[in-house]
């Protein structure tokens, strides 16, 4: 079907099949381009598209009421990949990668994008100062310096395992903090779509 897409929404608002695998073969791939940079998981990313799509059939009937498809479409994509990063909040390997974008994403910021980035740095610094002074350290070292638990544990005069605990605490403790505050997980979840958003 050579037809632009609000043709094939009034198609698919009369329950054209045809016209509604069209148009999803045609945003399919940057709409899982763009749920991946932020969700960060292929099978999730796969599962919100599905998600959307299916949203998008079973209100069909007022579909031709859509003015602007694509920023209808990434704007149901945005809101199901915020359930998702809410859902994941408390989940060890999001919290890695909030503390690694935060921790490798100096430069190269919009001005709003700096203030939230120097608000979310905050409230972890804040976070990592209730740990105790050894714990602290260790996950400084690992988190800002990038140093292997190999190399802290050779430079605090500690063992590996004592260094993984302390670093599995660490996380645990924030993690910890994070689901009590809903500021930080907005934050948070706010960072990563702004890193996203450049589909």
């Amino acid at each position: 079907m050579n037809l632009s897409d609000q043709d094939l929404l009034l198609e698919i608002s009369s329950h054209n099949e045809e016209a509604f695998k069209t148009l999803f073969t045609r945003h399919r791939d940057k709409l899982f381009a763009y749920i991946f940079k932020v969700t960060k998981s292929r099978e999730t990313s796969e599962e919100i598209v599905m998600d959307v799509f299916m949203k998008l059939w079973q209100s069909r009937t007022v579909l031709t009421e859509i003015k602007n498809f694509d920023a209808f479409l990434f704007h149901v994509a945005k809101n199901k990949s915020l359930d998702f990063l809410r859902s994941a909040a408390k989940d060890r390997v999001l919290t890695e990668l909030i503390l690694d974008q935060i921790n490798n994403r100096e430069g190269g910021h919009q001005p709003d994008e700096r203030i939230i980035l120097t608000e979310l740095k905050s409230k972890i610094n804040e976070t990592i100062e209730q740990l105790s002074p050894q714990r602290q350290t260790v996950f400084r070292l690992s988190r800002e310096q990038h140093m292997t638990y190999d190399e802290i544990a050779s430079h605090l005069q500690l063992s590996k395992s004592t260094v993984k605990n302390h670093i599995f605490d660490s996380l645990h403790f924030i993690r910890r903090h994070i689901s009590t505050h809903a500021d930080f997980i907005l934050l948070g979840i706010t960072i990563f779509l702004k890193y996203s958003e450049s589909y």
